[in-house]
């Protein structure tokens, strides 16, 4: 069958659309080609000038990748090749995205936005239409199938969805919308990116359809459809976190600021974020700064017999959001895992109300951070507070039955400085049970109930099946919770940056994130705020791989 098939192609003539296809590419890879000579040569506008001229010279770079897949296109689709097809289709349905992305910038969608979300939030009434209209729909749904009722419910429901959707795009703007796009095809960028559009897209359509002339097989017909399906997650995993994610480790190597060319230094952020100095003292009462060289300020002291030990660092703030952030991990790990394991544990018994307090269990982990915040801000409060309150009434009701003369002095629970990361983590452990303890209930049901009842003949009760049984079995589900648990984390800055109305946000808890989003975003030290991203990234890696290790030392074959 395959000589057959490369008989009948080689008699063949190639069509039309081949060699306009291979036309276009010549005129991809010369337009590559240009792009990348002028980023190479010539002065570049401000913003990219601001970055340097590696990341300049690192564009050209990547401008001549399409004219590499170009040329190979160009050679593949003339030679016949279905590596040729391929890269052509690749090539024009990646230039279609990326101009259609351009194109929508010059009609302004994105600016848009804005008005569109501020219209929708002042005329949010009329979304009521769609929840009228689903009502009708399901109220429809339960009638007979063939019943005239049913289908002049249907039928209503559909028209009240459809005038709600109209009166909303109506008062939302939408033909200030329109109109705002046509007018921009006064200018010729517009007209030219268009175009620029439909050839891409033609073309890409049209190769797309030579698969019988190239000899393309149902497996390779089932490839190309899955990478295309994977490709909107691919190009915006390229455009909006592969390269921020380069240029933020290039700039992790420089000096970035705002309105200066960065210059590179090699690894003196680094060298500075995690420079350590240890320093002995002789006199116990002596300035530990007397220890200490130039440029390195006490972080911590200790004594070893009769010598004082001062530990110096030149970012002494960098040390102390680390620690703050580990110390963190260690209570949120236990408060999120175990109150969810035992709720896991009772909602997988067969009690009555059981969905509902699945759904109340789990509502807090998609509840958005800032009203719940707000909500806890005022639970926290020293006078009015509901916790204070709540334990001032426990602690009066012990005393009134033991005749105890117990006081309770109101927490300060977001002042002082000792408890407050115990207050954030309170917050951020309430949020994390719901998430946990569905994870672990899936655990649960997973565990096959004659494991159960073996060991019941055996003589198990309760509590040694739980601890023979169920954990072992769940140690999967529980090294994903903790893996997972830790991450989150070493990651936190929602919970303190919402709770803490205060600013600058107190020492005692700023997070690692939180200190690199000061130097980022309040001391505008770009580069050494990199730096401090790619440290935590690699705190979080190798920790993710210490885990890894330990679960595979440790892990139990049913």
């Amino acid at each position: 069958m395959a000589t057959v098939v490369t008989t009948r192609k080689q008699g063949q003539g190639l069509p039309k659309i081949i060699y306009i296809s291979a036309a276009w590419n010549i005129i991809i890879m010369l337009g590559s080609f240009a792009l990348s000579y002028i980023l190479f040569t010539q002065e570049p506008n401000k913003q990219l000038k601001d970055l340097g001229d590696n990341v300049r010279y690192f564009l050209a770079l990547i401008a001549l990748i399409p004219a590499a897949a170009a040329m190979y296109s160009v050679y593949g689709l003339l030679a016949r090749r279905p590596g040729g097809r391929y890269a052509s289709m690749a090539l024009n349905y990646v230039g279609a995205v990326l101009s259609c992305l351009y194109l929508l910038h010059l009609w302004g969608v994105f600016i848009a936005f804005d008005d569109a979300g501020k219209a929708l939030f002042e005329n949010s009434f009329l979304l009521w239409g769609f929840v009228i209209a689903y009502a009708v729909y399901w109220l429809a749904g339960r009638l007979p199938e063939y019943s005239p009722s049913r289908r002049y419910l249907e039928m209503f429901a559909i028209g009240v969805a459809m005038l709600a959707l109209i009166a909303l795009l109506l008062l939302g703007g939408a033909v200030e919308g329109v109109w705002n796009v046509i007018s921009t095809y006064g200018e010729l960028q517009t007209w030219a990116v268009t175009i620029v559009v439909i050839i891409f897209a033609f073309v890409g359509y049209q190769i797309l359809n030579q698969g019988d002339f190239f000899g393309e097989t149902p497996d390779q017909r089932t490839s190309w459809q899955g990478w295309l399906m994977v490709s909107p997650n691919i190009i915006g995993f390229m455009l909006f976190f592969a390269g921020p994610l380069l240029l933020s480790f290039y700039l992790s190597f420089t000096d970035s600021e705002p309105g200066s060319i960065p210059d590179v230094i090699g690894f003196k952020n680094y060298g500075d974020i995690l420079s350590l100095e240890f320093k002995t003292l002789d006199d116990p009462e002596a300035n530990p700064q007397r220890a200490l060289s130039f440029g390195y300020i006490p972080l911590d002291d200790f004594k070893i017999g009769n010598t004082r030990v001062v530990i110096g660092a030149k970012d002494v703030l960098f040390w102390k959001s680390l620690r703050n952030t580990i110390v963190f991990c260690m209570m949120l790990v236990p408060l999120s895992s175990i109150p969810a394991l035992l709720l896991a544990v009772i909602m997988n018994s067969k009690i009555p109300g059981m969905k509902f307090f699945r759904a109340a269990y789990f509502l807090p982990s998609v509840a958005a951070v800032v009203g719940t915040a707000l909500i806890w801000r005022w639970l926290y409060a020293s006078d009015i507070g509901y916790i204070n309150y709540a334990i001032t009434e426990f602690v009066n009701g012990i005393n009134s039955i033991f005749g105890t003369q117990i006081e309770y002095q109101k927490t300060q629970w977001l002042t002082d400085q000792g408890i407050l990361l115990f207050s954030i983590v309170l917050l951020a452990a309430w949020q994390a049970v719901g998430f946990n303890t569905v994870l672990f209930l899936a655990g649960l049901q997973g565990i096959p109930t004659t494991l159960y009842e073996a060991s019941f003949v055996d003589g198990a009760n309760r509590v040694q099946q739980f601890r023979h049984v169920t954990l072992p079995l769940l140690a999967p589900t529980t090294f994903y919770v903790i893996v997972t648990t830790v991450i989150t984390g070493l990651q936190v800055f929602n919970e303190p940056y919402a709770l803490i109305s205060s600013r600058p946000i107190p020492d005692a808890a700023t997070t690692s994130v939180i200190y690199l989003y000061n130097r980022g975003f309040f001391r505008f030290e770009f580069g050494y705020a990199s730096a401090v991203a790619w440290l935590l990234f690699a705190l979080i890696f190798v920790v993710t791989i210490a885990q890894f290790r330990l679960q595979r030392s440790g892990s139990y074959d049913v």
